[in-house]
């Protein structure tokens, strides 16, 4: 038997499985160090000993559980020695459901005094007439404690602040299950009950807590080793909850220490994730699986697609290529035909970005534009985007997110950008739109989105094919900032003009009509823009002349011409100008109206 001085030495992390071992295989997670490593401590660790297996939701603490007890149908199976070891499974979320109003923290009691006499009944050097014996004794006194617990909450309700004394019945029930775990352990020192507590990160804080001090009683029971699935932080909540924030400031770390003897962290960081994400999506058959095995280059977007979204987190990657062969499926039905590798990956990108960030992707499938997309790489964009608020105020790190966001979308941009251009325009984002239309992401359609939508609809109303308007449209306005910023929205209005907006402010607007196919619209008065217009160039130390009517007001039954905004662009101006200078007086024109 080891000293108890082990409680606080760190744990080291071997394994007895060979590298070619087919358990080895399997453990793509490369848990079963750690789950060997707790094996030893358990088997030769003094009693009574409490370890708190930590991490976040979802992190491998259950998988880590399952290698030590085995599946929870077999209560001998796992890495533990069931000539050493009884194992107990107390599922704490279970009753957490069915009974939260009453006293969660008893009935859990009572299911493991039941669950330890039904594994001490299938030993054979155990006594049936003995062990019936002890597990009434606890039973009558465990139903004793909630009768007094009910009597004590009533007496409150009707009466005001009253006392029981529970804590002697506690001491007394304690003592019977200390005797019940004796029918075990007294065959042989090295005899323990392993009693597992899964899921209490699940239930309230509160409840947490109760539970928690509960098993607290049972803790120095001589024999009995406690694995937790518990977080520190749970345990805080709790205690701000049930006793205030004064008291868990004072004695909240103190409490957990006293209750969780060996905190172990389960290392996630060691996680060899490309085998494990792989071998996840061999399983589901998918069409991208062969060269993402093969192509270092389709390897490396899946890892990172994942790195940046759901991170680390088995059970996170699990949901994403569970729900994408989910998608998959219904985009090969819509299809009729077999998903391509490039729909896979784009399909893969926006699963991600669904289960990671499930506000984002509603921003993002309000309007899948280039403009809203390219817009939620910005730091400052997502801080001011009320979508993004409850995602960034989640997270403990908020620069981490919005840097795993960029890196996401640079990601996936860089996939869709064929012509390696640095840029993705609305035909490169086609792709993305059709996937979500056939895996039914969404309700949209694979239609034209409003940007590209008033370039088609000026294209198509310039009849007379003038090159005044093509020119302008192709080498100066397309190139500007008005079409490509990030900060400025496109809406459509009707079937004629869309508006512009910047801000949830409404700049202007661009119209097409047949008879008049480019009308340019400003939400600002023309002596406004004029004025801006001098300081412009003023700024550049020149003074041009076709400056002052470039913009101008609206004449006659210009008024009351379709679209809003009081100033009209005359673009026939800037066709005699260089196009570099164009751009830039049109880019001085979106500061003129945004400021």
């Amino acid at each position: 038997m080891k000293d108890v001085t082990l409680r606080e030495a760190p744990l080291r992390f071997t394994s007895s499985l060979g590298e070619g071992d087919e358990a080895r295989k399997a453990d793509t997670l490369n848990l079963l160090p750690y789950a060997e490593a707790l094996r030893d401590f358990i088997h030769e660790c003094e009693t009574p000993m409490s370890i708190g297996i930590q991490g976040d939701w979802g992190i491998g603490r259950t998988s880590l559980m399952n290698m030590l007890r085995g599946g929870e149908d077999r209560h001998q199976a796992g890495l533990l020695d069931p000539r050493l070891c009884k194992t107990i499974n107390l599922d704490s979320w279970s009753y957490a459901q069915f009974d939260q109003d009453d006293n969660m923290a008893m009935a859990c009691l009572y299911a493991l005094t039941h669950e330890l006499g039904r594994v001490l009944e299938q030993e054979s050097e155990v006594d049936p007439a003995e062990l019936n014996v002890r597990l009434e004794a606890a039973n009558r006194k465990l139903v004793i404690v909630m009768k007094q617990i009910r009597k004590l909450l009533l007496a409150r309700e009707e009466e005001g602040d009253s006392y029981i004394d529970i804590s002697g019945q506690m001491l007394r029930f304690r003592g019977e299950f200390k005797e019940l775990v004796s029918l075990w352990t007294r065959g042989g020192e090295a005899r323990r009950v392993v009693i597992f507590v899964d899921d209490m990160d699940r239930i309230r804080p509160i409840l947490a807590l109760e539970l928690l001090e509960a098993i607290k009683n049972f803790i120095d029971v001589p024999g009995c080793v406690f694995v937790m699935t518990l977080d520190y932080e749970v345990v805080q909540r709790g205690m701000v909850e049930k006793l205030g924030r004064d008291v868990q400031k004072a004695t909240g770390k103190a409490f957990f220490d006293k209750v969780i003897q060996l905190p172990f962290v389960v290392p996630s960081t060691s996680y060899q994730l490309d085998e494990y994400i792989l071998d996840l999506l061999k399983k589901t058959d998918l069409p991208c699986i062969k060269r993402a095995g093969s192509e270092p280059e389709s390897r490396q977007f899946f890892m990172d697609i994942i790195r940046f979204t759901v991170g680390r987190n088995p059970r996170g990657i699990k949901r994403v290529i569970s729900y994408m062969d989910l998608l998959e499926r219904i985009h090969r039905h819509n299809s009729g035909r077999e998903t391509s590798h490039r729909e896979c990956k784009i399909l893969f990108a926006l699963v991600s970005m669904q289960i990671a960030w499930p506000e984002l992707f509603k921003y993002f499938i309000r309007d899948p534009s280039v403009g809203p997309i390219t817009s939620l790489q910005s730091w400052d964009f997502l801080e001011g985007l009320p979508e993004a608020t409850s995602l960034l105020d989640r997270s403990p790190d908020r620069d981490m997110v919005k840097n795993s966001i960029s890196a996401y979308f640079d990601t996936l941009f860089s996939f869709l950008d064929k012509n390696d251009d640095g840029q993705v325009d609305s035909k490169e984002l086609q792709p993305v739109l059709r996937v979500m239309e056939l895996a039914k992401m969404t309700n949209v359609e694979s239609r034209e989105r409003a940007r590209q939508w008033i370039v088609n609809r000026i294209r198509e109303n310039n009849v007379d094919n003038s090159p005044l308007i093509n020119s302008f449209l192709e080498n100066v306005f397309k190139k500007s900032v008005w079409y490509l910023g990030t900060e400025i929205r496109y809406h459509r209005a009707g079937h004629r003009y869309v508006t512009l907006v910047h801000n949830r402010r409404q700049i202007g607007t661009i119209v097409s009509l047949k008879s008049q196919p480019f009308v340019f619209r400003l939400a600002m008065s023309p002596e406004r823009v004029m004025q801006g217009l001098k300081n412009y160039w003023n700024s550049k130390q020149i003074v041009k002349k076709e400056t002052i009517v470039l913009v101008r007001n609206t004449f006659g039954s210009e008024a009351s011409l379709t679209g809003y905004g009081d100033t009209l662009v005359d673009f026939s101006k800037m066709t005699y100008m260089k196009s570099r200078d164009a751009i830039k007086l049109l880019n001085a024109l979106y500061q003129i109206v945004t400021e």
